[in-house]
């Protein structure tokens, strides 16, 4: 077995619940840190659970934060924060502290990251903005691999209703039914995201790129 190890932020979520759930049945994986703020779902013995409360205190933890590959899933809404000043630490400044706290550990390799099709950070939508801002701050970092995801439309099982999404869910379903084709450039599984970063990251490629909807749809079926 692999003695390659893992660190994801974010693991609760949509995308990192499926990452998360896939590495444990991956072999080129040995250990699994997972960074958060409730109970997991998943028990297994590759998993070690960091919990912490206030991911603002991240850099008080990062001795244990021991990998090579380092997945960001962190992600909220305006609506679902609270405020604007709640949304953005979340969107941009935890991940940005993370990745800060990846560049320093000595096995470090690459850090993979879900940002959102549309980031912009000049952009008047502040969620666009917002990850816009995330992907220029990461990329003056000088990491030595830097991935970036930028998904549409996401379908999958989430905890919270979203009426915006289930109707755009329903809309995009029609269309991949009429439309060949049209769910590469629609909406995108959150399980086929997670096994698109997998896949690249045991690439283990250096420099920076992103990753659209397309790519990583054809990246994960070739899986």
């Amino acid at each position: 077995m692999s003695d390659r190890k893992a660190v994801v932020i974010g693991a609760t979520g949509l995308i990192g619940t499926q990452l998360v759930r896939l590495m444990v049945k991956d072999d080129r994986y040995h250990t699994i840190t997972i960074i958060t703020r409730r109970p997991f779902e998943i028990n297994d013995p590759k998993l070690v659970e960091l919990r912490i409360k206030d991911f603002g205190e991240l850099g008080n933890y990062s001795s244990n934060m021991d990998g090579h590959d380092f997945y960001c899933a962190l992600g909220t809404t305006r609506k679902k924060a609270g405020s604007k000043e709640a949304f953005l630490k979340v969107d941009v400044e935890y991940p940005l502290a993370f990745a800060e706290i990846a560049k320093k550990q000595k096995n470090f390799q690459q850090l993979l990251v879900v940002s959102a099709l549309g980031a912009n950070s000049s952009s008047f939508l502040l969620y666009n903005k917002a990850k816009g801002e995330l992907e220029d701050r990461l990329q003056e970092l000088k990491l030595r691999s830097l991935k970036i995801f930028q998904p549409s439309l996401l379908l999958g099982d989430r905890k919270e209703f979203r009426l915006f999404e289930e109707v755009a869910k329903t809309i995009s379903k029609i269309a991949s039914f009429f439309v060949p084709g049209s769910k590469k450039i629609g909406a995108i599984c959150d399980e086929e995201v997670a096994t698109a970063m997998i896949e690249l990251a045991h690439k283990n490629e250096s420099g920076f790129k992103r990753f659209k909807p397309k790519e990583m749809i054809e990246i994960a079926h070739s899986a």
